[in-house]
């Protein structure tokens, strides 16, 4: 692109004023208070008050008209609260004061980006490059293109030479993580994160992301801690609030989820994430045509990418779908007339929404066997009725079937008999040595026993058989802390005191 110059528009009023004997006379004042005025504008754009920032830099470019750091703030300001073309002008405006500077030509590419110009954005990196072949945020922002365009190995590869060319720069950390997080893998992942949080502690961003993989490793403690920091460095940042009750849903807390949603809303009324929870939320009450509603509005957003339409369209379906299927099944069930399929199909969409309890009547209520027992004995554990699931799976035939013997076990662990819940971890063992969810639960069963030792030992086999996901995330925590010399080196970020790793999680049934 040829940068032109000064525009006419920047140039006349400033002809203008200097025509002004009034004008001139209270230049002082003027620059004393456009000065206050860039500094209040860039601290509103740090603690995302994206509109505040705007309106404080649209101020000072109005009088403070050679400005390259406010037209440079309101470009990323404008950015960051989705209005892309303003923020083209103003970065254009803020090139044409400073034409080799990097960061603008990156904050101008990053604009083109979000309104989904990609062979522009893509140009725009590639601009800055020429002007430094190993700019990090340039060498980012391709793979953030890339990643656009579906190109994930290319993307991986942008990312690691942008990590290779500046180890301090978080921004690629962040969106590696973000790639490996959509892939599944966890452990990458969380090790991106925490890295992006280590070189800058106050990194709102990967704060935030730090918390979904937290939530998504089962670590909620800790993920709302982490979450609640980023609010707090960042209250304005409605992404915070709107992860904060993604979190909620998953602990089952409906009322403070809508409440968290409802701020982020209140915050950008253009968040995509915000209608999806409380969709959800909607969805877990109940409430099919409110959940629609919810999806139907974030379809209706602007500068939604592909994937996220393609997800919503998904979710739209499912919902309906899932609506149908219950109105039909209640109304046979109120009739009298449910049959036993028509009870285990209700039971299942009823544990689909965290609602254990009645999916365990329902399911009670089929006469189960076989697979169906067990599916019984499974929702039994999860809606902590303890005594019917040790019931079941105590006289269910276990030979061959460790993950039975395991169940019973977190049921009696529930019940508090925690040497009689060794006994079943044991037995798993017997079955399949290398069945390694025996090994994880009979390390907690030593450990609330008072035997440590045992269980670090217990534990480390644990990690052998089964070195990634989110239950080894869990186990090396604990070991950090119980049995620091076999435990493996500790993450970038401090350790909260943590018990045995993990809350009973029984195996479902095949």
């Amino acid at each position: 692109m040829a940068f032109r110059p000064l525009r006419a528009l920047i140039l006349l009023p400033l002809l203008l004023a200097l025509t002004s004997a009034a004008q001139a006379g209270r230049a002082p004042e003027i620059r004393k208070r456009a000065f206050q005025e860039l500094n209040e504008g860039v601290a509103a754009y740090n603690r995302g008050e994206y509109a505040a920032a705007v309106e404080k830099l649209q101020a000072v470019t109005a009088v403070a008209l050679n400005n390259f750091r406010a037209y440079l703030y309101l470009g990323q300001a404008l950015t960051a609260a989705r209005r892309f073309p303003e923020a083209v002008d103003a970065l254009d405006v803020a090139l044409d004061l400073e034409p080799d500077d990097l960061g603008a030509h990156v904050a101008r590419a990053s604009a083109l980006l979000g309104q989904g110009d990609l062979d522009e954005a893509a140009a725009g990196y590639t601009r800055a490059l020429g002007l430094r072949p190993d700019f990090s945020p340039a060498l980012d922002g391709l793979g953030r293109v890339a990643e656009a365009r579906g190109d994930d190995p290319k993307a991986v590869a942008s990312y690691e030479q942008a990590i290779a060319a500046n180890k301090g720069y978080p921004d690629p950390y962040l969106h590696l993580g973000d790639l490996y997080m959509r892939q599944n893998r966890l452990d990458e992942a969380v090790q991106l994160l925490r890295e992006a949080v280590r070189v800058r502690p106050d990194y709102g961003p990967g704060l935030n992301r730090l918390a979904s993989a937290y939530a998504r490793l089962g670590l909620y403690n800790e993920a709302v801690a982490t979450i609640n920091r980023a609010i707090e460095l960042e209250p304005g940042v409605a992404e915070h609030r709107a992860t904060l009750g993604q979190i909620q849903l998953e602990l089952g807390l409906l009322g403070q989820a809508e409440q968290s949603l409802q701020e982020a809303k209140a915050r950008d009324p253009e968040l995509p994430q915000v209608y999806e929870g409380l969709a959800e939320a909607a969805r877990r009450r109940g409430e099919y045509p409110a959940a629609v509603a919810q999806v139907d509005k974030a379809l209706t957003l602007p500068h939604l990418d592909d994937r996220a339409h393609d997800r919503l369209i998904e979710r739209r379906t499912a919902l309906q779908n899932e609506e149908a299927s219950v109105a039909r099944l209640e109304q046979a069930v109120a009739a009298g007339a449910a049959s036993p399929e028509d009870l285990r199909a209700l039971a299942a969409i009823e544990a689909g929404r965290s609602r254990w309890e009645r999916a365990t009547d329902l399911q009670g209520q089929s006469a189960p066997e076989g697979i169906e027992r067990e599916r019984l004995a499974y929702y039994a554990l999860r809606a902590n009725r303890f005594r019917d699931a040790h019931a079941i799976y105590g006289a269910l035939d276990d030979a061959g079937r460790p993950d039975l013997a395991v169940n019973d076990g977190i049921a009696l662990t529930g019940l508090g008999d925690h040497a009689a819940a060794e006994g079943r971890f044991r037995r798993a063992l017997t079955l399949d040595e290398k069945f390694a969810p025996a090994q994880l639960y009979l390390g907690n069963a030593l450990l609330r026993q008072g035997r440590a030792g045992e269980a670090a030992d217990a534990y480390v086999t644990f990690l052998a058989l089964d070195p990634s996901g989110q239950r080894a995330e869990r186990v090396r925590r604990v070991l950090q802390r119980i049995a620091p010399d076999k435990a493996p080196p500790p993450p970038a970020l401090p350790i909260a005191p943590t018990t045995p790793p993990a809350a009973p999680e029984p195996e479902k049934p095949s």
